[in-house]
């Protein structure tokens, strides 16, 4: 008998659900470019570098994520993404220029690839098969 999509171990939906608001991170910046930019006085250039931080460092920081993982457990691994994540973003909120922003970024891009990796992987190791 095969299991039902619904009928998941709740760590499956709360992983799931992480990771849904976590990607809904990823373009939270977007709609806020045009204020920013005149806000912090900054050039296209500039404001294309908060997108470039953190996506560039989000990918190489996965290539690191498994051998993480597999070191400090996903759980851990988990929470320190999390961690980093809620501590770059705040720290990037209180910023007062362009750079400072992109800086914290990269530490958000860092906590995001640990996050939304192990996470995914989790949902699958997780999961019965439906």
């Amino acid at each position: 008998m095969t299991a039902r999509l619904l009928d998941q171990p709740r760590s499956v939906y709360a992983v799931a659900f992480a990771c849904v608001v976590a990607f809904m991170g990823i373009g939270l910046v977007d709609p806020i470019l045009p204020v920013l930019a005149e806000d912090l006085q900054a050039t296209p250039s500039q404001v294309s570098l908060l997108f470039t931080s953190y996506f560039a460092m989000t990918g190489v920081s996965m290539l690191a994520t498994g051998w993480v993982a597999s070191r400090i457990g996903p759980r851990k691994t988990l929470l320190t993404g999390l961690a980093l994540v809620v501590a770059f973003s705040a720290l990037a909120g209180l910023s007062s220029t362009v750079f400072q922003i992109a800086g914290f970024r990269i530490g958000w891009g860092v906590g995001n690839a640990l996050f939304i990796a192990t996470a995914l992987s989790v949902i699958v190791g997780s999961a019965t098969a439906a």
